[in-house]
């Protein structure tokens, strides 16, 4: 989206579960990121707490709609399609924004049912509630995230948005457990330049 600060790399891996450790670019604090299929499925939960609530809202609009006890609202509603259909996409957008201040804040039920969290790359905080509100609010108008999310599980990818200044963190690593991280034996590290004489 804009400008991401890209992870430090450690030559570090899990104890655990045996992936990269990162470190924030800011604060120099270790973290690990979530796998793509976990990470995938709180996301699907994600959606499937907002798409439960949103219908239940839209449907109790609708039933007060019926009962005309909306006043005004409800009589606009009435003689207008056009109406009817802002009022529920007001509703949509209402509740999307609020489960995404909700998650930006303290975190989302999928956040917790899949052991994660979703930071910034460059310090390690939260996105807070007006920027998660408005992270979720963009997602309403990306239908092929789900496209974006299955192709990132299948890469095993931790992305956590379009955004690349956030990623998903993975509180049920050995790192975030206190163990220690081990050395990568695999990773090949820079070699200091050598002098020519």
């Amino acid at each position: 989206m804009s400008n991401s600060t890209p992870p430090s790399v450690t030559w570090l891996i899990d104890s655990v579960t045996g992936r990269p450790v990162r470190r924030h670019p800011d604060t120099g604090v270790l973290y690990v990121r979530k796998a793509g299929w976990p990470h995938f499925w709180g996301r699907a939960l994600d959606a499937l707490v907002v798409m439960v609530v949103a219908g239940a809202l839209m449907g109790a609009v609708h039933a007060a709609n019926q009962d005309f006890a909306l006043g005004t609202l409800g009589s606009a509603m009435s003689a207008s399609t056009g109406g009817y259909v802002a009022v529920m996409v007001a509703v949509w957008f209402a509740v999307v924004v609020a489960y995404g201040m909700v998650w930006g804040s303290i975190g989302s039920l999928g956040d917790v049912v899949a052991g994660m969290r979703s930071v910034r790359i460059s310090d390690g905080r939260r996105s807070g509630a007006w920027r998660g509100g408005w992270r979720a609010f963009w997602w309403s108008f990306a239908p092929f995230y789900l496209l974006v999310a299955i192709a990132a599980a299948f890469e095993g990818s931790g992305g956590d948005t379009f955004d690349s200044r956030y990623t998903a963190v993975d509180l049920r690593s050995g790192l975030a457990r206190g163990h220690d991280p081990v050395p990568d034996a695999a990773a090949s590290r820079p070699t200091a330049p050598t002098r020519v004489a």
